[in-house]
């Protein structure tokens, strides 16, 4: 831990390079399947490339989180932001389908290690009562990449060409590369090799080598959140065009702007009160959210829903997040980082897919209450984990 403040000089400089990573990649996420289609690819393979990133860092988490428990945090920080880096300008130059599938997949594997690194710094460069708020700051960095990021990158390639576009997230990547390369990471674990991994021998097919099995029921109710909310992202479009309804893009303004005044207040409120007093209501103003967008066919409701579902959904998701590394061993931040994770890429992989189908079936409002009965289970469940 650097200081007694939250906002000291490792935990600044681990925020922009946070906010630099999230904001390069998300110039681009959006323009995958269209780059793909116009280098000569199937519909079908555009869509498998556009969530290849999601795929190889799901991939490749089983190894992830152990790896950055053992290896120089801040060797991998910088590498993955290098690897983010090179997968950008590889897709700028190499215009091939197969080298866009490669650059991708690199992107992939350093988002795993990347997202683990970043929240396993957290509890070592801010004080233990400000972890909760540090995570939440953290979550931000995202927030901020989503709402703004698309945008900028449809307007560089409208302007300039998918080309170029590719090019400018990796110029910015770059930027994160440099301050990464500047971080110090303090207690002297810095710039080597921490060391061996002890009793891996004897625990090689334990998942206790490779998970930290107490973060486990925390990524489940995370994941559980995240197909919420990941079925709305993928469906509000379509579902709002089904139904008549205009303007159903206020959804993603109205969830990223109470999202980002919702995730610091929540982390400083989990710090202050507990995890409890924040997850159990802030899920409940989620499912409230999922209810309004099933019930009203207006743009009100879109507005309404995307604003609950910012502070719900949000809320929750940063301050589970920051009890995932609180109080767990130096030794093991990495491998409780990387468990949490799975559940979301779970959550944000699969929900879709099961919603979709609701959707498809049952129509819009169906899909609404999927999405809300998921979220009041992930309540249920973290109070049945609470209690235990």
């Amino acid at each position: 831990m650097s200081g007694e403040k939250m906002w000291n000089s490792r935990f600044v400089q681990l925020f922009l390079v946070e906010a630099m990573l999230q904001m390069g990649a998300f110039l681009t996420r959006p323009l995958v399947s269209g780059y793909a289609v116009s280098l000569g690819a199937s519909v079908p393979v555009a869509g498998f490339l556009a969530g290849l990133l999601a795929t190889s860092a799901l991939v490749i988490r089983p190894i992830s989180g152990v790896v950055s428990d053992y290896a120089s945090k801040k060797v991998l920080l910088v590498a993955s932001s290098a690897l983010f880096c090179m997968g950008a300008f590889g897709c700028a130059l190499f215009r091939s389908v197969p080298a866009l599938g490669i650059c991708l997949a690199l992107q992939g594997f350093a988002f795993a290690f990347k997202s683990t690194i970043v929240v396993s710094l957290v509890p070592l460069i801010v004080p233990h009562a400000r972890v909760g708020a540090a995570v939440g700051w953290m979550g931000l960095a995202y927030t901020a990449a989503v709402a703004v990021g698309p945008a900028v990158g449809s307007e560089v390639k409208a302007t300039w060409g998918y080309a170029v576009s590719f090019a400018a997230s990796g110029a910015l990547l770059a930027g994160a590369l440099v301050l990464a390369l500047q971080f110090r990471v303090p207690g002297g674990e810095g710039d080597g090799i921490r060391g061996s991994m002890p009793g891996c021998a004897r625990q090689r097919f334990s998942l206790r080598t490779y998970f930290y099995l107490p973060a486990a029921p925390l990524a489940l109710v995370a994941g559980m959140l995240m197909v919420a909310q990941g079925t709305t992202s993928s469906f509000i479009l379509l579902a709002s065009e089904l139904r008549g309804v205009q303007a159903a893009s206020l959804y993603f303004a109205c969830y990223a702007m109470a999202t980002l005044g919702a995730r610091p207040l929540a982390g400083r409120a989990s710090d202050a009160w507990g995890v409890r007093c924040v997850t159990l209501p802030m899920i409940a103003v989620a499912a409230l959210g999922m209810l309004l967008l099933a019930a009203f066919d207006s743009v009100a409701g879109v507005v309404i829903g995307g604003i609950c579902m910012g502070i719900g959904q949000g809320s929750a998701y940063a301050s589970i997040q920051a009890e995932s590394v609180r109080n767990v061993p130096e030794a093991m931040l990495g491998r409780s980082a990387n468990t949490f994770f799975i559940g979301p890429d779970l959550g944000m992989g699969l929900g879709p897919i099961a919603g979709g189908a609701v959707l498809q079936t049952w129509g819009p409002s169906a899909m609404f209450f999927f999405n809300a009965a998921m979220a009041l289970a992930a309540l249920a469940l973290f109070e049945a984990i609470y209690h235990k």
